[in-house]
């Protein structure tokens, strides 16, 4: 599937950025990418094009783009905000209640990743279809926590580096411990739609902020 190869690939590339296995003012293309990650020309494109409006990547005057130099400490203040307003998000739900359509949804995303880690199939694939999946689940919450504004001051956050709602950062020389850091990421995921169902507001956004916050460690921790 398109969407999925495109999932991986970009989660590939943003591990590849952050290890400074991809240095400021190298150069990258499409044709490169789909070789090195075994893919074919299109989802190398749509990660590329992502990585562009993100501001990682800068197209070059000819063919291809160059890699730009990123400060870690402006990545980490964004996922900090990141975390205060997803958290903010799932405290509203929570306080609010959450519709039975929404726990219905919620419910099955984490479902939906269990199976998808707990199957035999490559961990490439696996990879992708978390990411799906776990798009969906924070979307859910954003969208449907009963706040507007919290969806629309993330907007504006939104497009800046690694930070969209779902984003992972996969590392794909590493991929069994990779898999494990997955597996906790979804056990958060449980964590914070029994605090939703509970209806226990505080519980709900401290899970949150702890899940959203500590993307960046738990992938140094567990992938080093």
């Amino acid at each position: 599937m398109t969407e999925t190869s495109d999932q991986r690939v970009l989660a590939v590339l943003h591990r590849m950025i952050i290890d400074n296995k991809l240095k400021a003012g190298d150069k990258i293309s499409e044709v490169q990418v789909a070789a090195m990650l075994n893919v074919s020309r299109t989802p190398a494109r749509l990660a590329l094009k992502t990585l562009e409006v993100e501001g990682l990547i800068k197209k070059r005057s000819g063919r291809g783009f160059t890699v730009q130099a990123i400060q870690m400490e402006d990545i980490a203040d964004g996922f900090e905000v990141r975390g205060v307003l997803e958290g903010l998000g799932a405290r509203v739900m929570a306080k609010r209640g959450a519709s039975d359509e929404v726990i219905a949804q919620l419910t099955g995303y984490v479902d939906a990743i269990d199976t998808i880690l707990d199957s035999d199939r490559p961990a490439e694939e696996r990879i992708a279809e978390y990411q799906e999946m776990n798009t969906r689940f924070h979307e859910v919450i954003m969208d449907n926590c009963g706040n507007t504004y919290v969806r629309f001051v993330f907007t504006r956050l939104e497009k800046l580096p690694m930070l969209k709602l779902g984003t992972v950062i996969y590392n794909n020389e590493r991929q069994q411990k990779e898999i494990m850091r997955l597996r906790l990421g979804n056990l958060q995921h449980r964590l914070i739609l029994d605090a939703i169902i509970k209806r226990d507001a505080q519980r709900a956004e401290t899970m949150m902020r702890e899940h959203v916050n500590q993307t960046l460690l738990y992938s140094e921790i567990l992938a080093s």
